[in-house]
């Protein structure tokens, strides 16, 4: 009796805590039992980003609570584990899976039977959205990416990036990054000309991350640019100009192969292996090479990166500023776009 109670408490403070963008109810009666459920929030300004984890439960705006509370936003939702069944509009069917981003308009009705998820939102202002894609009304309502799409794929690399950037954005760096994200969603939801063109700082940094997380898990592999650019569908001047800040890509996975194998010889754990087998598994094809290279970049031999007092290569730390998800509610409420500002 008590676990249940204990239960009941937490979803009615979780009831409470979505309850300025959803009603909510169990799925049934019994499967309040063991509900769990958490929210976090940070402000970017004119962008709300959202965090959850919950429990099976549905979903609710019907058309008296879309008239009461009067939100003029959108709602995207990336579900990285679960989904939803559903219907839009009183009649629609619906459906979202793993991996699915969905758009939904808060001034329409929805209702959904969720299942135990973690979701990533944003809550955007309309006239944001409509800013960046270069129309005054649309119908995004139940809007789908699917997982398995090029451009599902695309908008959820970046939110996930995102999501890792958050704690180190800066205050006055958060109208930027906001607008940013408005532009890529624009332009995986409505592709054209122009909302390409505006979003193609936001589309270069996540294919160039696509690209380095590439390099950095299959460093003993072919990292040509030919093969790179078959793996990632771009053309050669697209991937030079994405690493031209970097010293170019050659030089990119070079520095990325040097630095695991300087790892790999100063771990005791690897003594047995030769230095000709940490070259070979790190994709340096010839031993001198990667004794030159070595040294060049270390100031001493691959043999010596063993030694006791070798000294490991250390990246500077990081010092992230802190986000917080205080006041949810009223931050949904006086979220404008900047046209709406004075």
């Amino acid at each position: 009796m008590t676990g249940q109670s204990a239960a009941e408490e937490r979803f009615e403070a979780w009831r409470q805590s979505i309850s300025v963008v959803f009603d909510v109810a169990p799925l049934a009666p019994e499967s309040i039992a063991g509900f769990q459920a958490s929210v976090q929030a940070t402000h970017l300004g004119h962008l709300l980003v959202g965090d959850l984890h919950f429990a099976g439960q549905q979903f609710m705006r019907p058309q008296p609570r879309v008239l009461r509370d009067g939100l003029d936003h959108y709602l995207v939702q990336w579900y990285r584990t679960g989904g939803f069944v559903g219907q839009r509009d009183g009649g629609t069917d619906m459906e979202v899976r793993p991996g699915d981003v969905v758009i939904l308009d808060l001034g329409r009705t929805l209702r959904t039977f969720a299942r135990a998820s973690r979701v990533m939102t944003l809550i955007v202002p309309r006239d944001l959205i409509h800013e960046a894609m270069g129309v005054q009304d649309s119908d995004l309502h139940g809007t789908v990416l699917r997982a398995d799409s090029a451009l599902g794929g695309l908008l959820s690399d970046h939110l996930l990036s995102l999501q890792h950037r958050l704690p180190g954005i800066a205050l006055n760096d958060a109208p930027a990054v906001a607008r940013a994200s408005v532009q890529m969603l624009a332009a995986c939801v409505l592709p054209s000309a122009r909302t390409r063109h505006e979003a193609r700082s936001a589309i270069d940094g996540v294919t160039l991350e696509r690209l380095q997380r590439h390099i950095q898990r299959h460093l003993a592999d072919d990292l040509s640019a030919e093969a790179l650019c078959r793996r990632f569908g771009i053309s050669r001047s697209v991937l030079y100009r994405l690493f031209e800040p970097l010293g170019g890509v050659a030089q990119y996975a070079q520095q990325r192969r040097l630095l695991q194998a300087y790892h790999a010889l100063a771990n005791p754990a690897n003594r047995r292996l030769r230095v000709a087998e940490v070259a070979a598994r790190t994709g340096f094809v010839s031993n001198a090479h990667f004794s030159r290279v070595f040294r060049a970049s270390f100031g001493m031999s691959p043999s010596e990166a063993r030694a006791p007092e070798s000294r490991g290569v250390m990246a500077p730390a990081d010092d992230p500023l802190g986000s917080s998800s205080v006041e949810y509610a009223a931050w949904v409420r006086g979220l404008q776009g900047p046209s709406a500002v004075a």
